[in-house]
């Protein structure tokens, strides 16, 4: 989002200059002296993306009150830019940043690279004698980037991702005992690029992520494809530690503006997730790129279900609107008009007639529509000039149908029980107005609240 428009309340942003990539959420500490560190792929240079990324940094108490702290790596001598990766702590405390260095030569053709911080987490050295691993020569590979790491039995292990000649998007496994010296263990997962696969995993892995999860394990992948980013894919399966194999796979986020999540733990163990809203950026000066709010990952199933951090809650100021159980017809309920900085929570009764429309107003003209169909299982997002997206619904164990929207002004992110969505709107800072409908004549709210958020 151009920094022409106006500024979001609270998704992250960079004072000046493009951010995409979120990077290396970590907690440290402890108690009330705890803070959680992320690191953004950031361009201070301009607002738009280009090769010589650095890596800025932000601190936090709460996951969503965020403190842009500055540049805490960039492109040394030799290199022509420090892309994604991971951050790790060693037992000697020491905070370590494991990143992609690449060279303008050849940009898909990524090296393993170290930084190694203080112990306040403030400066950020590399490591001597450069990059500790580059792109092997065999298995032959079109790119290779984005490394994450874990802990294993006497070490560490690393998931780096790519694409094969073949056309199949692939993740290999290292391991290292010290984090210099890296040995290939094999293909961690691959799968091929089909032209008649309606999922859609692409020729490419960028920004593999691979993690536990109530006694499964999880891969999280952002799919690259035809030298584009796509989407988001993740598969629910199980790991012999060399080779995960999926029992599942599915789309992660049910809209395409998500996009290279970062997951970590938080302070009290859960397995969370941020996300960039990708946008292609323009030239000019201001800002560029947001991140989502921050969502806690769970299984239902073998589905990976993502939903807001608790900690977005806190967020919340005064209520603005309650409708309670309401009756819903085609003359419009009107709410506002109000700041365009919301956390709206809809609930629509399933046994009381059709679905209920949700309209973000801005100037008489709706800059958004939510269609809230509990008997189709969706909701349906509409914007002018936009084809219509959907998000899957899902009920409660009540069988109501819960709808979350998080506007701030020009992005609103969707979330249901099993889903969630995030799209950009025309809105600005001015006023918008919340008006509630029966597209079908008739239906029913079990519930709907209204409450500002952070803005302006």
């Amino acid at each position: 989002m151009s920094g022409l428009l106006p500024r979001p309340g609270f998704h992250v942003t960079a004072p000046t200059g493009w951010i995409n990539d979120p990077l290396g959420v970590t907690w440290h500490g402890e108690g009330p002296a705890g803070r959680y560190e992320l690191f953004v792929q950031h361009n201070p240079a301009g607002t738009e993306w280009a090769p010589a990324c650095h890596w800025g940094q932000l601190r936090s108490a709460d996951l969503v009150r965020w403190e842009w702290v500055g540049t805490a790596l960039s492109p040394e001598p030799g290199e022509d830019g420090c892309w994604s990766g991971s951050v790790v702590v060693g037992e000697d405390g020491v905070p370590v940043i494991v990143y992609t260095s690449v060279l303008a030569a050849d940009l898909d053709a990524g090296r393993i690279a170290l930084a190694a911080g203080d112990p306040g987490w403030n400066r950020w050295t590399h490591a001597p004698g450069g990059p500790v691993l580059g792109t092997p020569a065999e298995p032959a590979m079109t790119h290779f980037r984005d490394p994450f790491l874990w802990r294993s039995e006497g070490g560490w292990r690393m998931a780096v991702g790519g694409g094969f000649p073949d056309g199949r998007a692939v993740a290999l496994q290292y391991s290292s005992a010290d984090l210099r010296h890296w040995d290939l263990d094999g293909v961690l997962a691959d799968r091929p690029a089909a032209e008649d696969d309606p999922l859609g995993t692409g020729s490419v892995w960028e920004c593999v992520q691979f993690f536990p999860l109530d006694g499964r394990w999880v891969l999280l992948v952002s799919v690259w494809e035809t030298g584009e980013p796509r989407r988001m894919a993740a598969a629910v399966g199980a790991y012999d530690s060399h080779r995960f194999t999926a029992r599942s796979w599915q789309r992660f986020t049910a809209t395409d503006a998500l996009y290279a999540a970062t997951t970590f733990l938080d302070a009290d163990g859960r397995r969370c997730a941020l996300s960039w809203l990708r946008e292609a950026g323009a030239a000019g000066d201001g800002w560029a790129g947001m991140l989502s709010v921050p969502v806690v990952l769970t299984l239902d199933g073998d589905r990976l279900v993502p939903g807001p951090h608790p900690a977005v809650d806190s967020l919340r100021g005064p209520r603005l609107a309650s409708l309670g159980e309401t009756a819903v017809t085609a003359e419009p309920l009107l709410l506002g008009p109000v700041d365009p900085f919301l956390d709206v929570l809809a609930s629509v009764d399933p046994a009381a007639g059709g679905p209920v429309r949700v309209a973000v107003r801005e100037q008489e003209s709706d800059v958004l529509a939510l269609v809230v169909d509990p008997v189709a299982g969706d909701v349906v997002v509409s914007r002018p000039g936009r084809e219509d997206e959907r998000v899957p619904l899902g009920r409660t164990a009540t069988g109501a149908a819960p709808v979350r929207l998080l506007l701030d002004a020009g992005i609103a992110e969707i979330v249901t029980t099993v889903d969630v969505g995030a799209v950009r709107v025309t809105s600005g800072s001015r006023p918008v107005s919340l008006e509630v409908s029966a597209p079908d004549g008739q239906a029913a709210l079990r519930d709907l609240v209204a409450f500002a958020m952070p803005g302006g």
